[in-house]
């Protein structure tokens, strides 16, 4: 293969429109010009399991299959996550469990909560200990935890639910005692943990296939690589599949412009609650 380290050999700017036309339209992420190495340094991967030498051979490549179009969009997304990564959203899910909702699952309501952009499916594990917790003693609660992505190699990491013994730091002491079992150099969870949680493919800003409404949204760190037309008709169909009372959590540097529009109204740290 041909080295690609001189600059002017990275990438073309046909190229770079082509695939950031492509991971537009297929995914909604927004790519500019300032964006050159970061596609370059994501794409240089699939160049070299495609056993290509350059970027021109790969837009042909993408242009035409659409199993190549959805790798490079998993390539071009950043998969940060963590156990109860930026905990006061579980603080605020707790507290609409306990507060907000429980004598409506006490009724037979089922708990619903989505992970919208669940990665290798931390938060949606986490999301399940959180309210397993708080619905330990109640033998007839019904719930259900929902973690969707755009990554197939992300979903297939959450389907397994093993992960590193480092990770375990991230979850309470008591959280990990009562719902995880250590297995050699890793940890998974108790059976009543894996039954509650599914994985799916969803892409964002496609139609969604199910027509459920939540009790709680974690949709953090996605709408940061939309434009804003995107951005905006996201949070509005994220808030129109929530249960009144229920709440919208978002990553730490996203904001919902004018929330009141759409039902919703800030309630803590990235948080909105569904109010009409």
């Amino acid at each position: 293969m041909l080295s690609l380290s001189n600059k002017d050999e990275k990438i073309s700017r046909r190229s770079l429109r082509i695939i950031s036309q492509i991971a537009y339209d297929v995914s909604g992420i927004l790519l500019n010009d300032k964006k050159e190495d970061l596609v370059f340094s994501r794409l240089n991967k699939r160049l070299r399991e495609n056993k290509i030498s350059n970027f021109e051979e790969y837009c042909d490549i993408i242009q035409s299959d659409a199993v190549e179009r959805s790798q490079m969009v998993a390539a071009l997304t950043t998969n940060v996550t963590a156990f109860y990564r930026e905990k006061h959203h579980f603080n605020y899910l707790s507290n609409i469990i306990r507060n907000g909702f429980i004598n409506k699952i006490k009724n037979g309501e089922e708990l619903r909560i989505w992970s919208a952009a669940c990665s290798s499916g931390e938060e949606a594990y986490s999301a399940a200990m959180t309210a397993s917790e708080i619905l330990a003693d109640l033998s007839s609660a019904k719930m259900k935890i929902l973690g969707t992505d755009i990554d197939t190699n992300m979903l297939e990491r959450s389907r397994i639910g093993f992960y590193d013994l480092e990770e375990k730091k991230s979850i309470p002491l008591e959280i990990f005692n009562k719902f995880c079992l250590e297995k050699g150099k890793e940890f998974t969870f108790k059976k009543e943990i894996l039954e509650t949680v599914r994985f799916k493919s969803l892409n964002l800003i496609a139609e969604w296939p199910f027509e459920s409404k939540f009790h709680a949204i974690f949709c953090r760190n996605v709408a940061i690589y939309f434009d804003k037309p995107t951005r905006e008709k996201l949070w509005s169909r994220l808030a129109e599949r929530l249960h009144v009372g229920g709440e919208i959590y978002i990553g730490h540097s996203e904001r919902i412009s004018n929330p009141d529009l759409l039902g919703l109204r800030p309630v803590g740290l990235n948080s909105y609650k569904r109010v009409k």
